[in-house]
């Protein structure tokens, strides 16, 4: 009588295991997408339905004095070097027009310091709170986002766009 009372407590244990084990089967993992984590925005440019590259965290931080920086990450996912064209523009006017070189599987940081290359900006015809159209192109691909202009007095909005 013993010998099956065991049995089926086993195998019920063995159930509750696999079947608690087995909770995050059918869950996607979120680290799998890309989202918008923060205050920027992303592009993404695929060929033959793949990532070829990307921009991540795309913003524009207006300081105290006016000045207007552009923070982003540059994103290659082939196996060559490639050129990454961005074109901001807002009220029929172009903001910035730059290239970024990128090596293959890497990543190039935009922004004002050490090791980020900058993106010259014209006088920005918009105030903060608004939305400044950016097209990204490269490799014969192109797509279009819309860029935030933050308010950079606020100390954290700097600093989680330059990371």
């Amino acid at each position: 009588m013993r010998r099956p009372r065991r049995l089926v407590l086993s195998a019920a244990a063995l159930g509750f295991a696999l079947a608690a084990s087995g909770c995050s089967v059918f869950s996607p993992v979120q680290t799998h997408d890309f989202y918008e984590a923060a205050d920027g925005t992303n592009a993404n440019l695929e060929q033959s339905g793949a990532l070829y590259a990307g921009m991540r965290n795309s913003l524009i931080v207006v300081g105290a004095d006016g000045s207007a920086t552009f923070y982003g990450t540059a994103v290659n996912y082939s196996d060559e070097t490639i050129s990454i064209d961005l074109e901001a523009s807002a009220e029929e006017s172009v903001v910035f027009s730059t290239s970024v070189s990128v090596p293959a599987h890497e990543t190039v940081a935009l922004g004002p310091d050490e090791g980020q290359q900058q993106v010259p900006l014209e006088q920005l015809p918009v105030e903060p709170g608004a939305l400044i159209d950016l097209d990204v192109s490269a490799g014969g691909e192109s797509t279009a986002i819309t860029v935030p202009v933050l308010e950079g007095s606020v100390g954290h909005l700097s600093e989680s766009a330059q990371g």
